[in-house]
């Protein structure tokens, strides 16, 4: 046991110090494949979704079901740091695919929608942060939202499929 803000000393039996390094070895290693994770993710989603395509609604909301996914998931973490690497890789990933499409698409229309969802974005989060830690929420509720995430990370797979064409292949197969 170690009094708050100090630093725990590594004395005593051999395997306390082997299992505290192993824990801080595990945490570093789990830090690192959240951060590429999240970082693939924004890349990925930004890449996935270009404006000029056909079926561009699908990309979006395959790339809006997987960040709400990654989002919902975040909350799963205790440690702070690894929720805060997936809460912001999942807002980046809105911010990305809005910003590409402002840049893209050269119209009033487009860039008064990233304006808006860019400004929306940040104020809806800013709100959840300040209501959510201080809210009790009873176990139903909560595992409805534990559910909901499960239920989006399932409906990423057919969307996947329906926007590489895998249906279609199915379908019109001879």
């Amino acid at each position: 046991v170690v009094a708050a803000g100090e630093d725990p000393e590594l004395d005593g039996p051999k395997s306390v110090r082997e299992t505290i390094l192993a824990t801080d070895r595990a945490r570093n290693i789990i830090t690192g494949l959240l951060t590429g994770l999240g970082a693939l993710l924004v890349v990925c989603c930004g890449w996935l979704c270009d404006p000029t395509r056909e079926q561009r609604w699908l990309a979006v909301a395959l790339a809006m079901t997987l960040a709400a996914a990654v989002l919902l998931h975040a909350r799963g973490y205790e440690d702070r740091t690894h929720a805060t690497i997936l809460a912001v890789s999942a807002v980046a990933v809105v911010m990305v695919v809005t910003l590409r499409f402002a840049l893209q698409l050269h119209s009033a229309a487009a860039v008064l929608a990233a304006c808006a969802v860019l400004v929306l974005v940040p104020v809806a989060g800013l709100i959840l942060a300040s209501v959510v830690p201080n809210t009790i929420y009873n176990p139903a509720f909560k595992l409805t939202v534990e559910w909901v995430g499960y239920a989006l990370f399932f409906a990423s797979f057919p969307l996947a499929f329906w926007l590489m064409g895998v249906f279609a292949a199915i379908r019109y197969r001879s």
